[in-house]
């Protein structure tokens, strides 16, 4: 059985330790922050979910317990920081800054790839945020966790509450609706 590296850490900080509790956010400011980048459209959103993330630990310390790693329970306090950030926006950041059409339409979706707007310095991480952006909540974070976090289906089941069956399922679909969206932004699918 492997120690987990921030035992030592987290329970000074559950004992009301504040300078434990920030070498716990210095340790794990940029993974969460990896993690955030795929649900943030702006680096102002991404630094807001990151605070938002490590002051919900902050109150939640209480109910971590040792059997699992801090790391787990801390990236799934950031994935329901970013869900819940998609939920209050409703929309990917691209649709925000276009605006709804006259009948209430996702103007992305009916744009060519041609007709896309073009940044420059986006990169390959950003494009892939950005096409995983065209995704319900839920499916960005399920692809985000599995392909892109590398986390195990059962530990992804775990964190939303799913049979592992279900999380199956939902993955197959989630990959299939990501299919569709490269296909229809001039991608070819894996």
């Amino acid at each position: 059985m492997t120690i987990d590296p921030d035992l030592d850490l987290v329970r000074q900080a559950q004992a009301g330790d504040l300078e434990a509790f920030d070498q716990v956010i210095r340790r794990h400011q940029s993974t969460v922050s990896a993690l955030l980048f795929r649900f943030a459209p702006s680096r102002a959103d991404l630094e807001d979910l990151v605070q938002e993330t490590f002051v919900k630990a902050w109150h939640a310390l209480a109910t971590w317990r040792a059997e699992k790693p801090f790391l787990h329970w801390l990236k799934r306090i950031a994935v329901r920081c970013g869900l819940d950030h998609y939920r209050r926006r409703k929309t990917s950041p691209l649709a925000l800054a276009l605006g709804p059409d006259d009948e209430g339409r996702n103007p992305v979706d009916s744009l060519p790839s041609d007709d896309l707007p073009k940044d420059p310095e986006r990169d390959a991480l950003g494009e892939a945020a950005f096409l995983l952006s065209h995704l319900p909540p839920e499916d960005r974070a399920l692809l985000t966790l599995l392909h892109l976090e590398q986390m195990p289906l059962a530990e992804i089941a775990e964190h939303f509450g799913w049979s592992r069956v279900n999380a199956k399922v939902r993955a197959f679909r989630a990959r299939q609706r990501l299919k569709t969206i490269l296909i229809r932004h001039g991608y070819t699918p894996f």
